[in-house]
């Protein structure tokens, strides 16, 4: 997670105050690395060096905790995403802002892209009404109907956009445990190569 001293990670506010950060960056940490089900509230405490009763003050469970966070990814990864594909015209010109804001959201932060990915069907169907209206999916779907029309198409842009976000999601994971050599930007030509080919079989 790059914080760069005085910076802190986007899932935290200005206004959040101490106990709540800490509280907030332990649970990011051990859900990445342990997942929702093998992280306990006591983890957490201890963890943040704070108590259950200071979690509890800001939390009312590890579940809200849970999907609090995962809001807050949630929509800073679509809103980035979203506004790379309105920021360009042509297929290949989307194409590269899009796998480019994966790619940077994964080096800015791969604690929290990891957590995304991997808690996404535990907490999704939970999360709020304007988080399930604006999906990934939607986005990757978006992306590659906008691809050029070959001859003899034959992929489906479902499985193309299914394609995109499990491999980038992969992706962020193997560089978070050290799999694949980051930094992410770096697999960035190699994606755009790959997808291109694959949206326009």
């Amino acid at each position: 997670m790059l914080t760069y001293g005085w910076m802190l990670p986007f899932y935290i506010q200005e206004g959040d105050p101490p106990a709540k950060r800490e509280i907030l960056r332990a649970a990011m940490k051990l859900f990445s690395r342990h997942g929702l089900a093998a992280t306990t509230i006591r983890d957490i405490a201890d963890e943040s060096g704070y108590t259950n009763p200071a979690l509890y003050k800001h939390f009312s469970s590890k579940e809200e905790l849970a999907i609090y966070l995962f809001e807050i990814c949630h929509r800073r990864l679509w809103t980035r995403c979203h506004a790379a594909l309105n920021s360009a015209k042509s297929f290949d010109a989307k194409l590269e802002r899009y796998i480019s804001q994966v790619l940077e959201l994964v080096d800015e932060d791969p604690e929290a892209m990891a957590f995304l990915s991997d808690s996404a069907r535990v907490l999704y169907p939970r999360a709020g009404p304007a988080v399930r209206r604006q999906t990934m999916i939607d986005l990757a779907r978006s992306l590659m109907s906008a691809a050029p029309r070959g001859r003899g198409r034959r992929s489906s842009v479902d499985v193309a956009a299914a394609s995109l976000q499990g491999t980038l999601a992969e992706l962020a994971r193997m560089i978070q445990i050290g799999d694949v050599p980051g930094p992410a930007v770096r697999w960035k030509a190699e994606l755009v190569g790959l997808f291109r080919k694959i949206a326009t079989a």
